[in-house]
């Protein structure tokens, strides 16, 4: 059986619906067809998607605007373009604006377009070209999508693309994540062209008489990138034979699902021995906390993925952060003796005091516990008169208050004492994730919109009378929920993920762990909390924007329907 009918998804169907949409002359097409199964094998799009494509006007980005346009009746999508004048080559970057802008208004695509002196802003930034504009980009593309509720980013990224990159991380001393070169999906970014080569969208496009633009910097062999694609693999493919890129992608293939399953493995493995705080307004990790002892327990692999995947959580990106600054913090990672601190970027910083480990966000200072503080005010990284100061004594005083009031009751309640770092705290493992959860519960009250600021989201809710010809229940969309009104033992809340939480997801019969659910569905430790959890008295009904309970499914027998419906802020 092929990935393609293990995926549940058939080609030829779709195939048949672009013929259907007029576009016969390209249903054949093995490039198109070759896109096509990229998108549907890493589900990339479903129907009724906005798409927002990154045009420059080189032939990548031409055909990847030309694929969306054959698609777009297909998969009942609605396009958008961005494109960058980054100002640059004599004013040739201008006429690849214009190009792009003709190219869009042919397709009837919404054009979005920003002039920026590239590299005056890299020169400013300390950055190069080529890093400045591709982060430039990105940034513009993120905005426009936030600003219009795009779902979807499409870029041109190819399959020569990936073996320039696995060639620029592995010159790099890249570690498995990185050689694993470009994911077809990160996030809103979808790479479809990602297993065609340069040559082949070329050829395609001189055969279909398409035009785009040339860009003469990419024969220039200034840039890493340029001379990797101009000299290194040229000379590979001449003395080593041209089946080298294929055997590369296959290993960049077999990398990849390696380190998904290590990210995945090493989640888990932070949600077990870390703790967790956020800022005052619950939106960002502000403070991580790990036993020494618990990463040292791990293989020497794991304890640099969990180092790793700790600086991501508090950086909130894995950019910057090299092999140097995983070595040093793991060197500090012994029990006792002299604490010590890491600089790992301008926002972040690395603790090792007696037996524990802290990544602490600088953007958050207001929140890290007394002796952090008096350890940054030490080295002089907060200044006495400074905003933060008084963002921080001010939160020794609400610190102050609430001890005079919980002392004698934490007393009461017999938890286990741990000494940190100079200090006694009581703290049982259920406050301690409570201090984790951070968001209380919320009750739904039916008909009436209820604001969920913890989640970004509101909720919409209504009763309906069961009727097969009027409600469709099969074509229900993340953000909404059809469920068994009978089945539910009301009130119904809505909160957060606790330590515990199980349920029967939709089409299991067999009770799962709500921890074990989100590994499967991929969601990074640090987003898990976001995700808003309904319950009855009972029982959770539905892990919203995910699946509902196998409980509380509609049947033939149901005659009415509690809907909920979530809408993003």
């Amino acid at each position: 059986m092929s990935n393609i009918e293990k995926n549940g998804f058939d080609i030829k169907k779709i195939q048949k619906e672009i013929q259907n949409a007029g576009f016969a002359e390209f249903a054949g097409e093995k490039i198109i067809l070759k896109a096509l199964k990229t998108i549907e094998f890493n589900r990339m799009l479903k129907r009724g998607d906005k798409v927002l494509i990154s045009i420059s006007g080189g032939p990548d980005s031409t055909f990847l605007t030309h694929l969306f346009y054959i698609l777009r009746p297909v998969y009942n999508l609605t396009l958008s373009g961005f494109t960058l004048d980054h100002m640059t080559r004599d004013g040739e970057s201008t006429l690849d604006v214009l190009f792009v802008k003709k190219l869009c208004e042919e397709l009837d695509i919404k054009l979005f377009e920003e002039k920026i002196d590239v590299a005056e802003w890299c020169r400013l930034n300390k950055l190069s070209f080529q890093e400045g504009a591709r982060r430039i980009r990105i940034e513009k593309l993120l905005e426009i999508s936030k600003e219009h509720n795009i779902e979807r980013i499409a870029t041109g990224h190819n399959a020569d693309d990936n073996i320039e990159t696995f060639f620029i991380n592995l010159l790099r001393g890249s570690g498995t994540g990185g050689i694993s070169g470009i994911k077809p999906v990160a996030g809103k970014f979808i790479r479809p062209l990602i297993e065609i080569q340069r040559e082949d969208i070329v050829y395609y496009l001189d055969k279909k008489k398409i035009s785009y633009c040339v860009d003469k910097t990419n024969i220039e062999n200034i840039y890493l990138r340029n001379k990797i694609r101009n000299i290194l693999i040229p000379y590979i493919t001449r003395h080593f034979g041209g089946s080298f890129k294929k055997n590369i992608l296959k290993l960049l293939d077999i990398l990849r699902d390696e380190d998904d399953f290590l990210k995945q493995y090493t989640a888990d493995v932070i949600s077990e021995i870390a703790s967790i705080k956020y800022s005052e307004d619950h939106k960002k990790p502000a403070l991580i906390k790990i036993p020494v002892l618990d990463i040292k327990k791990k293989h020497r692999g794991i304890q640099r993925r969990v180092i790793m995947m700790a600086l991501e959580i508090i950086s909130g990106s894995s950019k910057d952060i090299s092999f140097k600054n995983i070595d040093d913090i793991l060197k500090i990672c012994i029990q006792g003796g002299e604490s010590k601190v890491i600089i790992t970027g301008e926002n972040v910083r690395v603790f090792k005091i007696s037996d524990h480990i802290y990544f602490a966000s600088m953007d958050c200072v207001e929140i890290l516990p007394d002796e952090l503080v008096q350890f940054l005010e030490n080295r002089g990284d907060i200044k006495e008169n400074g905003e933060k100061k008084e963002l921080i004594k001010e939160q020794k005083r609400k610190k102050s208050k609430a001890k005079e009031g919980a002392g004698q009751e934490a007393k009461e309640a017999g938890n286990n004492e741990v000494r940190e770092a100079g200090r006694k705290e009581v703290k049982g493992d259920k406050e301690r994730w409570a201090e984790e959860r951070e968001t209380g519960d919320k009750e739904v009250k039916i008909g009436t919109p209820l604001n969920m600021d913890e989640f970004n989201m509101v909720l919409h809710s209504e009763i309906l009378e069961y009727d097969k010809n009027k409600v469709n229940v099969t074509e229900a969309g993340n953000m909404e929920a059809f469920m068994d009104y009978a089945k539910i033992r009301f009130p119904i809340k809505v909160r957060s993920r606790e330590k515990f939480d199980k349920f029967h997801p939709l089409g299991m019969e067999s009770e799962k762990k709500l921890k074990d659910f989100f590994i499967d569905k991929k969601i990074p430790v640090h987003l898990r909390r976001f995700v808003p959890v309904f319950v009855d008295k009972e029982k959770i009904i539905w892990v919203g924007t995910m699946r509902i309970d196998n409980r509380v499914r509609v049947t033939n027998e149901t005659k009415k329907i509690l809907h909920l419906k979530l809408y993003k802020k």
